[in-house]
């Protein structure tokens, strides 16, 4: 109404000399090439912009006065009205400030929001070597390692739709620029005569030797790489804590089935006050995720302490503390470990039936499927009520809009009968029954979900929760081609009531589900994991170089 009130005091006092759209509705240029997102909008818009015509008509008959009166009245009258405080999809309102100027459902304006985010994304990539060199300067401040050219003319050769933004790698080798080319092959010397559980893989004339997973995923490109050799670890869980003491041992603890969270939030130097004050803290207003990267800090976060198991009994967790490159498929905010894709990702047995999902969007049953096993940490009764995958269970296996549960319990020793007691069993499932359902959930096990690439080429919507770092995060973005869940999981009902009733809600989950099969069959291809860890380990042997430059600490 704000908005509407607005416009018509800029045509009044001539600012528009066309009729046009009210930027109450459309808040961006809109065109038939407009990503598919906008669907909803086009539906209801085509109206409102007739009626746009008749603005000027109306503003002839009012004053400025006038229409400022009409103004504060209207702000009077929204301010005076309880705010949105996010619930179910049926209920009205605005929140106190942003939605005095437009009604919208919360989980709508972050649809809006970060599909301009993505559309950005798309346009601002290179489109030959010579541009990628040039962003690559702008954005790093430096000049791109040795082969980056050729690098970039195999990318864009592969028609990789990403080619610029690569920051998961920068923001991973960094701490390591830090580090002398001498003092990174002590570190690594020490690691492999006392850490035990990884593998090594040397590079050296265009061939490699060792651990035969990683040449998988670059024997394309293998000749065009330097000689380098590597650490890398093929647990489930990283390793890499990265508190650099400077000490000249390295220094190791197994934390399987203990309590981990010290460890992991030492860099944060939390309180035990500051802990205190969120244990038990509550928000009755609802809260969408509207940044994952933010949601996974850890630091930021304390109230995480007791809702995930690696936090508290991790299923395997042989952690080192110093500082050392060692490679790992996903890893904690707090943590060091550098990133490279895990290669279950392009395992046909996680894949699943090339025919994929036969089942359009519109014809599923508009609720939530997930069964697994009861993964993410090594069970105990008195730590496995923080475990996030039971928590999940817990929260919505008896709830009509969720078909949910642990249909077989593992790593549970001699407590997986009373689990079953406590937390429920369920039938298991043929892999194909997930496809009759609109919504699927994706959930950490003991680490990275396996299953996250076959559930986002399939016709469901993909609801994500997740605390672990991994190398597609630069390149998938949420409330586009997927719904980012928080580990709170406060919000999950209203958002799969918002997606199964709401009517544009219904209209945008059916576009986000297309949205992200297409796009996860475009940058998430084999040849886009060669393609991530090509200029991956061409950054690493940079820092072998022996005449780069190391700064002093300040």
């Amino acid at each position: 109404m704000i908005a509407f009130i607005f416009d018509l005091y800029l045509v009044k006092q001539g600012r528009f000399s066309q009729p046009f759209v009210s930027s109450s509705i459309f808040p961006c240029p809109y065109s038939e090439s407009t990503d598919m997102l906008f669907e909803p909008l086009k539906q209801t818009g085509g109206m409102i912009a007739h009626k746009a015509f008749g603005m000027h008509r109306i503003a002839r008959y009012l004053s400025s006065f006038q229409l400022l009166c009409l103004l504060a009245l209207a702000f009077f009258l929204l301010s005076s009205r309880s705010v949105y405080d996010g619930g179910s999809s049926s209920g009205t309102g605005t929140s106190y400030f942003s939605g005095l100027f437009e009604t919208r459902h919360p989980i709508e304006r972050l649809i809006l929001e970060w599909t301009r985010k993505h559309q950005e994304f798309v346009r601002r990539q290179s489109k030959t070597p010579e541009e990628a060199i040039k962003a690559y300067k702008k954005r790093y401040k430096r000049n791109p390692p040795p082969g980056f050219a050729r690098w970039a003319k195999y990318a864009i050769a592969q028609n990789s739709s990403v080619i610029d933004d690569f920051d998961i790698i920068e923001e991973r080798i960094a701490p390591f620029r830090e580090i002398t080319p001498f003092d990174l092959w002590r570190r690594i010397r020490l690691f492999q005569d006392t850490a035990g559980s990884f593998g090594t893989v040397t590079i050296a004339d265009g061939k490699s030797r060792g651990d035969d997973r990683l040449p998988r995923s670059i024997e394309d490109i293998i000749d065009q790489l330097p000689d380098i050799e590597l650490l890398y670890t093929w647990l489930d869980e990283p390793r890499v804590i990265g508190i650099d003491t400077g000490n000249n041992k390295i220094e190791v603890e197994e934390l399987k089935g203990k309590d981990a969270w010290s460890i992991l939030t030492e860099k944060c130097h939390f309180t035990p006050e500051s802990e205190r004050q969120w244990k038990g803290r509550t928000d009755p207003k609802i809260k969408y995720v509207d940044d994952p990267k933010k949601a996974l800090d850890i630091c930021s976060h304390p109230e995480y302490r007791d809702k995930h198991g690696f936090f508290n009994s991790p299923s395997n967790f042989p952690s080192v503390r110093n500082l050392v490159p060692v490679f790992a498929c996903a890893t904690m905010s707090t943590m060091s470990d550098i990133i490279a894709p895990g290669l279950d990702y392009i395992n046909p047995g996680y894949l699943g039936d090339k025919n994929g999902d036969p089942v359009p969007y519109s014809e599923k049953k508009a609720q939530m499927y997930w069964k697994a096993w009861s993964t993410g940490s090594e069970f105990k009764l008195d730590t496995y009520k923080t475990n996030h995958r039971v928590r999940f269970v817990e929260k919505f296996g008896k709830h009509p809009m969720f078909n949910i549960g642990f249909s077989r319990y593992v790593q549970c020793g001699d407590i997986c009968s009373k689990l079953e007691e406590l937390v429920g069993l369920v039938p298991n499932d043929d892999a194909k029954v997930g496809f009759q359902y609109k919504f699927a959930m994706d959930i950490d096990g003991n680490g990275y979900s396996g299953r996250y690439y076959r559930l986002l080429q399939s016709n469901c919507l993909v609801f994500k929760q997740t605390m672990w770092e991994q190398w597609h995060d630069d390149r998938l973005f949420p409330w586009v081609h997927y719904i980012p869940v928080s580990l709170g999981l406060d919000e999950l009902e209203s958002m799969v009531d918002y997606f199964a009733n709401d009517p544009k809600g219904i209209v945008y989950g059916e576009k986000i589900a297309e949205q992200g099969k297409l796009w996860s069959k475009q940058v998430l291809r084999p040849v886009d994991i060669t393609i991530y860890t090509y200029r991956l380990l061409l950054e690493y042997a940079d820092l072998f170089d022996e005449k780069r430059v190391v700064k002093e600490p300040m």
